[in-house]
């Protein structure tokens, strides 16, 4: 319970967080101070005291002001892909949303409290994924903040929570693997379409079958170069990917092209061995290999690289034309068709994450669940032969 207070003063209190009890402090102002002891706590209020009165350079200054200079900050540090993420994010999902305007908040006037409605308000529009992205960079942003004291502790790792997946409009979709059979006929209707060929998509379906065979990403799979690739190994290095970025004229028209990139994360490093139809895929290849920074997966026209769309599509037409069930493949179902069939035939599935190039084998583990629960049906059912 709360404690009663005077008029401007704060008041006090316990609450239980995650299991465990907090005392915490709520000023005039409306800002929490928490701690396990009162002692602990009036010891960051007077942290918060002290701290230096706010530069005349960040008076009236607005959040969104402040976000957007601490992006501009940190531009040359991170990747050209992850800045445009970050500023897509920041620019759509904060600067741009009025259901609960944070942008236009002045610095100093900034509470937990207000965080929390603003991420209650981007739940009623947003996905999760999204929620989680633009939370990250917040609470990246108000960290430097605190660090620079250009604003007072906020304990947003205590005060604020982010939806759960119950409470957000946009659910997660569940990207469906296709089964054994639903691969082989993709892979007949690629095979066809590659004997036949036809002049709108050339070489592309090639691209679906060393997909479906090596468990590439798609932006690998077009960005692999003749130097990653050893057929008397039998294998291939992925160290990078191709990335389609955005950028503007000085007019601010937009315009798109694509760049040689690092790979998604350190773990996204990885050898793949090649089993029979990739070293088929990549030997058909070969004829227009001429140097070994050339892209291996080229058209048969002026021998560049796919884009990520002509694969789409290829996969489309393909789909749409075999026996498939399912009609909405994508590559990265054709991703996760890969490993399905790999767990299925018995491979550990610290292997397979390695494979597929995940920073976790837990991640691994949530999305082949389904193919789990199945394995463990089947184990118990041997019991009713004994």
């Amino acid at each position: 319970m709360a404690g009663k207070r005077k008029n401007g003063e704060g008041s006090w209190g316990n609450k239980t967080i995650k299991g465990k009890l907090y005392c915490y402090y709520r000023d005039a102002d409306g800002r929490y101070y928490y701690g396990k002891t009162i002692k602990e706590v009036k010891a960051k209020i007077k942290e918060a005291k002290s701290k230096p009165v706010i530069q005349d350079t960040l008076k009236g200054k607005t959040f969104g002001e402040y976000i957007l200079n601490w992006l501009e900050n940190i531009k040359n540090g991170i990747e050209r892909t992850t800045y445009i993420s970050y500023s897509d994010a920041i620019t759509t999902r904060l600067i741009n949303f009025k259901d609960y305007d944070i942008a236009n908040v002045e610095l100093s006037a900034l509470t937990d409290a207000m965080l929390q409605q603003y991420l209650n308000a981007l739940a009623k529009k947003y996905s999760l994924s999204s929620i989680r992205k633009t939370w990250g960079l917040i609470t990246k942003c108000l960290r430097y903040a605190e660090v620079k004291k250009d604003i007072a502790p906020l304990y947003l790792d205590v005060t604020v929570k982010v939806p759960s997946e119950a409470n957000v409009a946009v659910k997660k979709k569940n990207i469906i693997a296709p089964t054994v059979e639903e691969l082989n006929f993709i892979l007949d209707e690629a095979n066809s379409l590659c004997k036949n060929g036809t002049k709108k998509y050339g070489n592309a379906a090639y691209i679906i079958i060393l997909i479906m065979y090596t468990g590439m990403r798609i932006s690998e799979a077009i960005g692999l170069q003749w130097e990653n690739v050893n057929l008397d190994a039998r294998e291939i290095y992925i160290d990078h990917s191709l990335a389609l970025l955005r950028d503007e004229t000085e007019e601010k028209e937009k315009y798109y092209y694509y760049m040689s990139k690092s790979t998604k994360s350190k773990d996204s490093i990885r050898t793949i061995p090649l089993p029979d139809k990739a070293v088929e895929v990549i030997r058909y290849f070969e004829k227009y290999r001429k140097n070994d920074t050339d892209y291996v997966c080229v058209n048969d026209k002026n021998h560049n690289h796919y884009t990520r769309r002509q694969i789409e599509r290829t996969l489309e037409r393909i789909v749409k034309n075999s026996q498939c069930v399912i009609k909405s493949y994508t590559p990265h179902a054709l991703r996760h068709g890969y490993g399905s069939i790999l767990l299925s035939k018995g491979t550990d599935i610290k292997v397979v994450s390695e494979l597929l190039g995940h920073s976790d084998v837990s991640f691994t583990y949530n999305i082949y669940i389904d193919v789990f629960k199945k394995d463990k049906q089947t184990a118990v059912e041997l019991l009713n032969t004994i």
